[in-house]
Parts: C-alpha cells; structure tokens; sequence
C-alpha cells in the first residue's frame, strides 16, 4: 500500500530534493504513475533547479521570426525570469543577447521597439546590432580597458519554420535534433507563410507545469470546457524528441466555438499528417502549440516563479487569409474563442495553485486521459536527475 503523506510531513531538505526516491511513482506507466509531489509546484528551491538544470539547458521557443520585420527592430524578453534580448541586425539575420550592460549589468532594453543602437540608460554605454561596444564616454583612464573585451553576450539563437529558440548551453546539441519527429507530423503547415496577428499576454498565478500539464490532457474538456468547445477526443503521437502531443482526427478547424461555423479556408500546402487532424503539442519545456486546418496558435508559458506564469498567446493565419477584405471581422470570431477557452483554462490552473498550495495535498493517480501529464511528468523529472533521455513515449 502507497505510504500517505500527511500534514507533518515537510518538504524536503534543499540537498535532498531529487532524491529519485520521490520520483519513483512519477516513472512509473502511465496508468500506474501518479503526479509529482505537491511541492514540486511550490518550492522556490525546486523551481530554481529547474531553471539551472531544464531551461537554461535547453531549446526554448522566444517568438517567431515575424515579431522582428526590419533591422534594428527588438524585443526584450525572457526564459524563466532570465532576461534576453531579440534583434534584427543589418545583414537582416536575428541575433540573441543577455539583456544585461557589460559595465555593471543595467537591463539594457524593455518591450519591443527599433534602436539603431543598444545604449544603456545607466551610463550610455553603446552596443551595436552585432553586440559589440563602440562608444564608453568615461572609461577613457581606466587601466587596461579596451572595449573589443566587452561585447553583449550572445546567445545561441536556431530558427525552425519562423519559430525562435534560444539555448544557453554552448555544448548543447542542435535544434533540429532536439525537436526530433516534430517537423515531419506540422512541417506541412509552411508556417513562415502564416503571419502572427495578435499576441494577448495573461497573467496566471499557478506554476509552469500545471499550465503545460492542463493543455496536455483532455480529461478536463468535458467539465472546464463543457459550454465552449464541447469534448474532444484525442489520439496520441509518437513522440520522438522533446515534445509530446496529440491528434484530434476532424477536418474542421478547432479554432472556433461549438456550434460556429463558416470558417476560412484550409491552408492550401498541408499535406501527410497534416491532413489528419489538428495537432495539439507540447514542445518542452514550456511551449504548447496547436495546428490546425485553418490557422495555428501558440502559448509561451513563462514562468514567473514557483507560482505564477506570464502566458503568451499568439495567433497566425495564410497570409492570403489575412490579405481578405473580411478577415478583421471573420477573425474575432477566433480570438473569441481563445480568450473564453484560455480564461476557463487560467481560472481552473489558478484553483488547482490553490489546492496543491495545502498542506494536506498530495500526488493523486491519473485516468487514461492524462497521459500527457505523465509524459511532461517524467521528461521534467528524467532532465533533472540528468537521466538519459526520455524514451518515445506514446501520450493522449
């Protein structure tokens, strides 16, 4: 029998928190497995594990190629909390830096906009869009300085059909290889020919992996989601790489409410897999991304400590689309539709913060549709005991 873990039990010491022993029920098959433990949802210590052994390790999508049109165009932005910058240089590639002055750390830059340099509102250090320093008013008598020493430090920055990652492990390998089989099930969807139309940014108290965990099992859709979009069954994917995720097998797009109808076209290059349904994936460890026959969209979920997220959701369509005469009022219908799904999504992840915040909590089974928490249960757990790589597993 299962030991309980009851209200006197702590957490567990700062050097004993990936003893594998916790682990143990979370590495089980999936209808044996259990969730992690409560305070892997809570604990500032494990969160900052997670930030020194997952994403700061790891491919992470930043946004899309189309968030930066011209030179000179950036964003400033993050991965869990680390702040980096995005910059279109003048040879028109996009490069990727710590969004920190080399002098005494300064947070160079804020949202989005376009520079024709990267000054520093603290002492007006100069950074050009190739991150190298070209002007320090003041440092003219320092001994021994020279600014070719002090360049931004840039980041491994890979692109992959108009999506942006960035990695902070100069040993890490390529993106491609980290995204495995993903291209060959969404690669149809020619998403650099599908343009970003709204970003919308939430602002959700509950921990990163329960958002990834909710959109990754559908045993809530008949509850949380009864009145807008109705069930949805899902078939899982063969997952190789590191990602999971699952086909709902329907032409329609899913991008509408029950009961709406007139959508747009399809798009007209998918082809293969893309034909079978729309694709609903979890590109780890803090994407979630669905395509389907009409359009796609996409979450950053960032987060913001051991119990709030900053979600980001993006949307795109065909340009062809775009370019209708009707689209700005066929869109809404569409954005309708995210912003019910996404609020009735960050309410129930903000109530079950609220739970597994108790004492009294503890990890719970999990039913035949939440294989996908198990899959995203056991990648975070296999990255953080520096395990080998999850093997393929087959999720809903």
């Amino acid at each position: 029998m299962k030991k309980k873990r009851t209200a006197d039990t702590p957490v567990p010491n700062n050097e004993d928190l990936l003893d594998h022993r916790h682990f143990t029920n979370v590495l089980k098959p999936a209808l044996e497995a259990e969730n992690l433990p409560p305070w892997c949802y809570t604990d500032p210590q494990f969160h900052a594990l997670e930030v020194e052994r997952i994403f700061m390790r790891v491919w992470n999508l930043v946004g899309r190629d189309d968030q930066l049109p011209n030179p000179g165009d950036y964003v400033a932005t993050d991965v869990a909390g680390i702040p980096i910058i995005l910059v279109r240089r003048e040879d028109g590639s996009v490069g990727a830096f710590a969004n920190s002055c080399r002098h005494r750390g300064t947070l160079l830059l804020s949202g989005e906009g376009n520079c024709k340099a990267i000054v520093c509102p603290y002492h007006r250090w100069v950074f050009d869009l190739e991150g190298r320093l070209k002007s320090a008013v003041g440092m003219e008598d320092t001994v021994g300085f020279d600014p070719a020493d002090y360049p931004l430090i840039s980041l491994r920055l890979e692109s992959w059909q108009s999506f942006l990652f960035v990695n902070f492990d100069q040993h890490a390998g390529p993106l491609s290889e980290y995204l495995g089989a993903l291209p060959d099930h969404i690669g149809s969807y020619d998403f650099p020919n599908l343009v970003t139309t709204r970003r919308k940014v939430w602002d959700v108290a509950c921990n990163w992996k329960s958002y990834l965990e909710n959109q990754r099992e559908s045993y809530h859709i008949p509850s949380v989601h009864r009145l807008s979009l109705g069930d949805q069954i899902a078939a899982p994917l063969d997952a190789e790489g590191a990602w999971s995720g699952s086909l709902i097998p329907v032409h329609q797009t899913a991008a509408l409410l029950k009961g709406d109808s007139s959508p747009f076209p399809p798009i007209a290059t998918r082809s293969g897999a893309a034909l079978e349904g729309s694709h609903f994936l979890g590109i780890y460890p803090s994407t979630y991304l669905v395509a389907t026959s009409d359009c796609f969209w996409w979450m950053e979920i960032k987060p913001r400590g051991p119990s709030r997220i900053q979600l980001v959701v993006g949307s795109g369509f065909p340009r062809e689309t775009v370019a209708r005469p009707d689209f700005e009022e066929v869109v809404q219908r569409y954005y309708h539709r995210w912003d019910v799904s996404h609020k009735e999504d960050n309410d129930i992840c903000e109530r079950q913060q609220l739970g597994i915040e108790s004492p009294l909590a503890e990890p719970g089974p999990l039913a035949r549709r939440e294989h996908g928490v198990n899959a995203v249960d056991r990648w975070i757990v296999e990255r953080l005991l520096e395990s080998p790589a999850a093997a393929n597993i087959h999720t809903e």
